[in-house]
């Protein structure tokens, strides 16, 4: 019988084809579980619902763990850091593919555990991703990179993940279960539960206070930060055009150029947060170039956003929130437009000046937002 040489040789080298096309595949799903990086993990909670976390890791692709801080009594504001920035062991690490966790909340005087898988491909991604450059002072250039996560406790067992990267970027909210196995002899030193709860809960705001006594602790508050509408970012200038941004959302997002590109102005697909400060730089018919700071809304006494007081910053955050809840259940195709006045007077650092409002807009309907602000200043060249 005849061999056919060359048929033989075509099938093997098909077949070598086919596994090196499934080992390079292969290769780059081992790749994204097991690249290292540097990162670092921080953890929080808000001045209303104070936490203290028992034990929590990340867990990765290979069984290796990374340290999540622990021990620490958390009664920061939501979504920012509590406790210190820890890197435990070496400084890199691969990308966790899941989250363990176990806390004591003090207003519900609860014990809360829960495993979590998490979305390593999106986390992956964010650590490769090229973010630029800065540039010092003396002209050398520093790498801009991704620093790693930080994690924010809320009522009803609510957890939140972002990442930091050149901003901020939620990665997900998880939520945990009551748990009973938990001794209190393990958690704290002094075995009178009651007393130890009662004194943190007098540390507590009265309106808070209150909601113990009448059983009303919830994470509504915490969730409604986190909703997400579909909208554009753009201005009512059609000489202007947006060439940089920083935008800073009440789900605890800041968003830049350098992490989301300019197409996210423009993006409908994916949902935004409500925002509640902006920096736009625009270039146009004029020179320097515009740096513009907006205030999206502010309180009637005109505190800045940060100096806000527990009580009045919840309230503000609500009705904020609530304004763009109900524009958005009347409307599609909604824009959140800078428009500003037909004259365009620029501030210096001593004198603010106030020349445009933000608005929501859609085909049938524009809702101006009252107490916002626009300022424009010329943009520092660097």
């Amino acid at each position: 019988m005849k061999v056919n040489i060359k048929k033989q040789l075509k099938n093997i080298a098909l077949l070598l084809l086919i596994v090196i096309v499934a080992s390079c595949k292969n290769d780059k799903n081992m790749v994204e579980k097991f690249e290292s990086f540097e990162w670092d993990a921080e953890t929080g909670a808000d001045e209303t619902a104070p936490m203290e976390i028992i034990y929590a890791e990340f867990i990765m692709s290979d069984g290796s763990t990374g340290f999540i801080p622990s021990g620490d009594y958390l009664n920061n504001r939501w979504g920012s850091s509590g406790s210190g920035s820890v890197s435990v062991g070496d400084d890199r690490k691969k990308v966790p593919d899941s989250l363990r966790i176990i806390w004591f909340s003090y207003a519900e005087n609860k014990f809360f555990k829960g495993h979590f898988q998490l979305p390593q491909k999106k986390m992956y991604d964010i650590f490769k991703k090229d973010y630029g450059y800065d540039v010092m002072p003396d002209g050398t250039k520093s790498k801009n990179r991704c620093y790693g996560y930080t994690l924010a406790i809320a009522p009803q067992g609510m957890i939140t993940l972002w990442m930091s990267a050149e901003g901020s970027i939620e990665i997900g909210t998880y939520y945990a279960e009551e748990t009973f196995d938990i001794d209190w002899s393990d958690f704290s030193k002094n075995p009178n539960r009651n007393q130890v709860v009662e004194n943190s809960q007098k540390r507590m705001p009265l309106f808070v206070q209150e909601e113990i006594a009448q059983n009303k602790i919830s994470n509504q508050y915490f969730k409604n930060r986190l909703q997400r509408y579909h909208y554009i970012i753009g201005t009512n200038r059609e000489d202007f055009k947006i060439i940089d941004y920083n935008i800073g959302f009440i789900n605890k997002e800041v968003i830049r150029k350098s992490n989301s590109g300019l197409e996210y102005l423009t993006d409908t697909i994916n949902g935004k947060g409500v925002p509640y400060d902006m920096v736009l730089f625009i270039k146009g018919p004029f020179y320097p170039n515009l740096e513009v700071r907006i205030d999206v809304d502010m309180p009637d006494s005109n505190i800045a956003y940060n100096d806000l007081e527990i009580v009045p910053l919840k309230d503000f955050n609500n009705q904020l929130i609530a304004k763009f809840k109900t524009f958005f259940e009347q409307n599609k195709d909604v824009q959140l437009l800078i428009k500003f006045d037909d004259k365009i007077v620029k501030s210096n650092i001593n004198k603010p000046v106030y020349c445009g409002k933000v608005c929501l807009k859609s085909s049938t309907q524009e809702m101006v937002i009252p107490n916002s602000r626009v300022e424009v200043y010329d943009q520092e060249e660097l």
